[in-house]
């Protein structure tokens, strides 16, 4: 094949799987639908096409794996089309399965389960092994039938729309926030113009002050009052001040010049600042997606996850035509994947406790979407379950050293509330591989915050949890306010700066060995920005008791008043990336260039506040080896035992080791230990009977926290688990060290 022939068969495919990510979105959608409305023939109608286009695509460029699954998925659903079957629960969690194998061949990685198996599964389906008489064999070029994506497109095409690749509006929206350079550079001419301007007036004010001397000289030197004066001097003299004349001649027409130039600048700078205003507009507006386009494929994702964790959930969506900045809508899928799988686990009741309580056995989970005022645009996932339990908040951050019980009484059960967006805090009593960290909604409150939004929640206990944000509907540029603070000029986005005052120096108050500020009721702690960032001073410490200029910064729940040199202006910045070595950098999220052509580093409020309060706090002492705590670690396999016990003695932690549930329960009634790691299947005394027996045993045993950690995944397992009183539940699958110990160490805090 010829160069020209691999590229464009390269082009060809990426055209395909653009494509097919269109199918495969829209058949989700549909299967989801067909399992929650029945069987309704516009819906299996629509499914069937979808899959017999998917088919003639994947076949014209000759992707034969997906053809064979949409061969035989076409296959099942001519057969539900005449109501010859009607799948079950289990069929669908097939047909599922049979897009995410597809998803994966799409983007070239090895599906999880192989495709010879899907395909089997799918022909040992009723009477699905082969295609029914009367059903034509699609035409492979048939890539279009009435009503597929693929009509849509062509209608598309006819109204003016084109297709254009991401990364090619990620650059036409860099270019044209690049013109906002070019407008900053072209504002600080002005105000060098304009300064000029200023000493070109100075000049003629002192021009001016000599202008009787100049005529005295004239009427002395040359004119009726002359006195004599050397014959060589007079020639010179009266070039001197004839050149004066003419140089006041000059200046002032150079000044009405210069004047001109300036307000043409200004006019310039106006029309500049408006097509550019629109460009930007007008380019990332066509980065617009409606927010379904990010929103729709959580539907499969909430029922993988109900049923993973044995319950029974839906998802509505209302307002998924408001469209949002692509980028945005990236930046949000992993901090809304984390607030719907906090709606199932956490929220959602189980089919047989929901029924106790009246409720309809099957949860839903809302999100809905709804414009703001001044360009912003709300989102709200909430949920019908269970609620937030404000006390178990309370015991579970005193127990994780979070706050203080004399901190706790003075908090409300409001104020508690908002604890559950602390790294580390969990209402599940169980750890499992699905939650139970307390990582999720410390993850949307950072990427929220990032965003330029704020996070609000609600809880009703026994109805529900609401949790809603705002974020801008486009990524565009960012206000920044510049200070400098040593030798450098910085610039931190305006978001997060909460007040920008001076204060006397005798205003600062010292509180735990740092300095303080009383500001709106509030104790702030305030410390020089540049100690923040480790840069050492440049030279001796200010002695005068001059106002010292003071910037706050808030981040969610944390802000620091940082201490500066200069509060130079505030500006819309253009924020350029570091690059890939510099990348790492703490407290630096990029770089910005100023008028003047000088570079100013762009700050991350979040990491200052996190390090200047990490620094005001009081080292932790870390348990050295033998101190961190007693653990027996049951494992009949010698390997996986042996690793678990390594993994444990190098984090610190004394590890003793039995063979099986019995061999277990007779060590923990001759000796002391704080925690229990264990498999669950063991040929003499499962996991779960031991945990039962520990949490039966009384108080002998009440402070020993278990973690199972086994290969058994199916819900069933994990909620029996959770019901003879396991702490943490982990799978072996997906197990991970460095997780792992975080779920130990927790566990051990609890004690």
């Amino acid at each position: 094949m010829s160069g020209t022939d691999e590229q464009f068969r390269a082009r060809l495919l990426e055209t395909f799987r653009e494509e097919a990510d269109e199918y495969l979105e829209a058949i989700t959608r549909g299967l989801i639908e067909l399992e929650k409305a029945g069987l309704t023939p516009e819906l299996v109608e629509s499914v069937y096409r979808r899959i017999h286009s998917l088919k003639g695509a994947a076949r014209a460029v000759n992707l034969r794996e997906i053809e064979s699954l949409c061969q035989n998925l076409e296959t099942v659903f001519s057969l539900v089309k005449r109501d010859e079957y009607i799948p079950g629960v289990d069929d669908y969690d097939l047909f599922h399965e049979t897009l995410a194998v597809i998803k994966a061949l799409l983007q070239g990685e090895r599906p999880g389960t192989p495709t010879a198996n899907i395909i089997r599964m799918l022909r040992s389906l009723p009477d699905g092994e082969r295609p029914a008489d009367g059903e034509p064999e699609p035409d492979p070029g048939d890539l279009r039938t009435p009503g597929t994506a693929g009509d849509r497109a062509g209608s598309w095409l006819d109204q003016g729309t084109v297709r254009v690749a991401a990364h090619k509006l990620d650059q036409l929206a860099a270019g044209a926030d690049s013109l906002l350079t070019a407008q900053i550079f072209l504002s600080q001419r002005i105000r060098e113009l304009e300064e000029m301007t200023t000493r070109f007036t100075l000049w003629q004010w002192s021009h001016a002050q000599i202008f009787s001397d100049l005529n005295l000289i004239r009427r002395k030197a040359f004119g009726e009052e002359r006195t004599a004066l050397p014959y060589d001097m007079v020639l010179p003299l009266q070039r001197v001040v004839e050149l004066l004349e003419y140089n006041r001649e000059f200046g002032t027409y150079l000044q009405h010049d210069l004047a001109a130039h300036l307000r043409a600048m200004e006019v310039d700078q106006a029309a500049l600042k408006a097509s550019v205003s629109k460009i930007s507009d007008l380019v990332h507006d066509a980065a617009l997606l409606p927010a379904s386009s990010m929103l729709a494929p959580f539907s499969a994702f909430v029922r993988e996850v109900s049923r993973t964790s044995g319950k029974s959930a839906n998802l509505t969506i209302e307002g998924g035509e408001i469209e949002v900045d692509r980028r945005i809508l990236d930046a949000l899928k992993e901090p809304i994947m984390h607030l719907i799988r906090n709606s199932i686990d956490h929220g959602i009741e189980d089919p047989g406790t929901r029924a106790s309580r009246g409720k309809p056995t099957t949860g839903t989970v809302r999100i809905r979407v709804y414009p703001r005022s001044g360009s912003r645009v709300g989102f709200e996932v909430a949920d019908d379950g269970a609620g937030i339990d404000s006390s178990t908040i309370r015991r579970t951050a005193v127990e994780d050293g979070v706050i203080t019980k004399e901190e706790d009484a003075t908090l409300t059960d409001s104020e508690a509330i908002w604890l559950i967006f602390q790294s580390g805090i969990t209402t599940s009593r169980i750890v499992t591989d699905l939650s139970g960290r307390g990582l999720g909604l410390a993850i949307v409150e950072d990427t929220v915050s990032r965003l330029g939004g704020q996070v609000t929640v609600s809880s009703t206990l026994g109805e529900g949890t609401s949790i809603a944000f705002s974020v801008p509907v486009r990524k565009a540029t960012l206000r920044g306010l510049l200070v400098r603070s040593g030798r450098q000029t910085y610039a931190l986005p305006m978001q997060q700066v909460k007040r920008v005052l001076r204060v006397r120096p005798d205003s600062l108050v010292t509180a735990r060995d740092r300095p303080t500020i009383q500001f709106a009721g509030e104790t702030i702690e305030a410390a020089r920005l540049t100690d923040i960032l480790g840069i050492p001073p440049t030279g001796p410490p200010a002695t005068e008791a001059r106002p010292i200029p003071l910037v706050i910064i808030a981040y969610g729940a944390g802000q620091i008043a940082c201490m500066v040199d200069e509060v130079i202006r505030v500006q819309e910045i253009v924020v350029r990336p570091l690059g890939s070595q510099l990348r790492s950098i703490r407290k630096i999220d990029g770089a910005v260039i100023l008028g003047d052509g000088s570079v100013a580093l762009v700050l991350d409020p979040l990491e200052l506040i996190q390090d200047a309060m990490q620094a005001s706090r009081p080292a932790q002492k870390i348990p050295a080896r033998g101190e961190g705590g007693r653990i027996l670690v049951v494992e009949d396999s010698v390997t996986s035992r042996i690793l678990l016990q390594t993994i444990l003695e190098e984090a610190g932690y004394r590890v003793e080791t039995a063979a099986d549930g019995i061999d277990a329960f007779a060590r923990l009634k001759q000796h002391e230990f704080d925690m229990v790691v264990s498999d669950v299947d063991m040929s003499r005394m499962n996991g779960f009977t031991l945990t039962e027996k520990i949490r039966t045993e009384g108080r002998q045993f009440a402070g020993i926290q278990v973690a199972l950690v086994t290969s058994l995944d199916s819900p069933e397992d994990r909620e029996r688990g959770r019901a003879v009183g396991a702490d943490a539940y982990i799978i072996k699958s997906s197990f991970n060290a460095e997780d792992f110990l975080k779920t130990v160490r927790r566990l051990m805090r609890r004690r």
